[in-house]
């Protein structure tokens, strides 16, 4: 089949004179087609390896954060058992204390947590599992999630160790 140009049809790298679409072979072996350079396929390569460290960082960063998180949020969770406890008991409790019977006030509890408690006063300490593992602590006193261990006169009891 033979075809004329149209006069509004201008060849390009990716048509031939007739205005059709080349075949993937002239493509890439005329001298028209595609070209790169090595400067440009470095460039792309870098560019490419650079966006997979970002997102590696990214993730790491999310997985981290979700992980301290989760240990934060398990010291809140004890905070409202111990508060279920003591009006319970008339104490608080230990993580056995907390979690035995047919109404635990601690429902599900992590290998990384250790409570020691007395009628007036409790010291939770749990460690985080992300990368870095920084371990947290809450007391009765306080209430609150801190990041350095309380001694035993600013806690009321002495802390547990992990």
């Amino acid at each position: 089949m033979l075809f004329k140009t149209h006069p509004d049809v201008t060849p390009g790298p990716d048509t031939n004179d007739l205005g059709e679409p080349q075949s993937a072979h002239a493509l890439l072996t005329d001298k028209r087609g595609l070209s790169t350079s090595i400067a440009e396929s470095l460039g792309s390569i870098g560019l490419g390896v650079l966006l997979l460290v970002g997102l590696t960082v990214g993730i790491g960063a999310a997985w981290n954060y979700g992980q301290d998180s989760t240990a934060k949020s398990t010291l809140d969770s004890v905070k409202s058992a111990q508060v279920l406890q003591k009006a319970k008991t008339g104490s608080y409790g230990t993580v056995e204390n907390l979690t035995d019977g047919a109404d635990p006030a601690l429902t599900s509890v992590s290998d990384d947590l250790k409570i020691t408690a007395s009628e007036t006063d409790y010291c939770a300490v749990v460690k985080s599992r992300s990368m870095t593992g920084p371990t947290y602590w809450m007391t009765a006193k306080t209430g609150k999630v801190l990041d350095a261990a309380p001694s035993a006169a600013e806690a009321g009891v002495t802390c547990p160790t992990i």
